[in-house]
């Protein structure tokens, strides 16, 4: 039995004695190239499901904003109340009324009401933000599936052993492009 330190040693040279083998079979694949974000911009499917996708962002914005300019208001109106209560308990010298003791109440209440309403609303933007990306990976499923299926088919036809995303090759040549060609498949019926 080999000692443990031996270990490395062996497996260095099991690569040298076979890394001309490899480098060889390496400089034999076939690879293509294909950008994936660019297929999913300029496709039929993939522009339907873009704007669908955005116009229910806009939607789900726009519910949003009118529930936060709603809560400017409040706020706005929350900031004058007490001011006109401050005012007041001045003008009275510290001394409070009944009046005065239920405006004050009263205030306490809507400030208590606009918290938890601003935190609610908080709760409904993380939800629409999960919604949201639940639905996109929805619409994008198919047809980065079909886009999967079109890379396969090229890659077959052509021999290919290997297609990358072009986002993640440091240099790739136009040769071996074939985003163009997977473009023209995806929207051919």
């Amino acid at each position: 039995m080999l000692p443990f330190r031996m270990l490395p040693l062996m497996c260095m040279a099991v690569l040298l004695v076979s890394a001309p083998s490899l480098t060889a079979q390496a400089a034999d694949a076939k690879i293509g190239v294909v950008d994936l974000q660019k297929v999913l911009h300029s496709t039929t499917a993939g522009k339907a499901a873009a704007k669908k996708f955005e116009d229910l962002q806009k939607a789900k914005k726009g519910q949003l904003d009118v529930k936060e300019k709603d809560l400017g208001k409040r706020e706005k109106d929350l900031f004058v109340a007490r001011q006109e209560i401050e005012k007041a308990l001045q003008e009275a010298q510290g001394k409070v009324s009944d009046e005065m003791k239920a405006k004050i109440v009263a205030l306490q209440d809507k400030g208590k009401k606009f918290e938890q309403d601003v935190m609610e609303l908080e709760k409904r933007r993380r939800d629409i933000v999960d919604e949201l990306a639940k639905k996109e990976a929805e619409l994008l499923k198919p047809i980065e599936d079909s886009i999967r299926t079109k890379v396969e088919a090229i890659a077959k036809e052509r021999g290919l052993q290997l297609v990358i995303n072009r986002q993640v090759a440091v240099y790739a040549s136009d040769a071996v492009d074939i985003t163009a060609e997977v473009i023209k498949r995806c929207d051919t019926p």
